[in-house]
């Protein structure tokens, strides 16, 4: 099988279960991966559009898995039954549509024990969202591939209810039984170890986490790093640009400030590599 690096790390995020449905499958590769390996006894490959499903269902038949796999014309989760499925995956799309999917199909959703997830776009969103409606992030992964880079994530549904915190106070009497949120923020296995944490703060901790990611960032993954790098060179580089300029309009002024903001946060989390060495 074709599969890019991109969908096995997808497919490496699934953990093992009975059955699992794949939104857009494309080409069924995904599918047939996890049946290969024996992580998936049941797939479901679904697609709107019938040409995808038609290519899939066609793979699917060469490698004589069809007793393994079926195919389902849906638009995202419609076509499944509640509890038919312990999980989904939702991969190479727009981050926006991630979240469509997600909300129109919540009902179901909220019952399952996964959901693998690889925007192509709006990350920070698709993490928002996410902490919004009481998900854990509790795995991800980044891949660099073909000159692109690919986060994507495992989130367990309903992990806990819409999270209403204050700010200011002892940050351990604000922390969860678990130690999993932190004054609302997630830190990916262990809270920070800090007595007191200003607004200003909070809100750049769930700014990052939600740009980049909180297990990205926990264990400091070596390629979130060249990823971080390769923003920070470009950021700078449009700065610099637009500061050569004799004179900045209030659009280009705002336009410097938004990137002295991103590449401040982008150092924030570089701070993450420096405490490793």
């Amino acid at each position: 099988m074709l599969l890019s690096d991109r969908m096995r790390a997808v497919a490496g995020l699934v953990q093992p279960c009975r059955s699992i449905a794949d939104i857009g499958c494309d080409h069924g590769y995904v599918a047939m991966e996890l049946v290969r390996n024996r992580v998936c006894r049941h797939v479901i490959a679904m697609d709107v559009n019938s040409g995808p499903l038609d290519r899939a269902k066609s793979n699917i038949a060469d490698y004589d898995m069809q007793e393994y796999i079926e195919t389902r014309l849906s638009d995202g989760v419609s076509a499944l039954r509640a509890d038919e499925v312990e999980g989904i995956i939702c991969a190479g799309m727009g981050g926006r549509l991630i979240i469509s999917i997600l909300e129109q199909g919540r009902a179901i959703i909220s019952r399952m024990r996964q959901v693998v997830l690889q925007p192509q776009s709006e990350l920070s969103e698709v993490r928002s969202y996410l902490r919004d409606k009481g998900y854990l992030i509790e795995q991800e992964d980044i891949i660099y591939e073909d000159g692109k880079y690919y986060p994507m994530m495992r989130a367990l549904p309903g992990a806990f209810g819409k999270l209403e915190w204050q700010i200011s106070g002892n940050l351990e009497q604000k922390c969860r039984k678990n130690g999993l949120y932190v004054n609302g923020i997630q830190a990916c296995s262990q809270p920070v170890q800090i007595s007191e944490i200003s607004r200003e703060e909070a809100q750049r901790l769930t700014r990052v986490q939600d740009t980049y990611g909180p297990c990205l960032l926990e264990m400091a993954h070596p390629i979130l790093k060249r990823y971080l790098l390769w923003q920070k060179e470009n950021y700078g580089t449009i700065r610099q640009n637009l500061l050569s300029q004799r004179q900045l309009t209030q659009r280009q002024q705002c336009r410097v400030e938004e990137l002295d903001g991103k590449l401040s946060d982008i150092v924030f989390c570089l701070y993450a590599y420096y405490k490793c060495r």
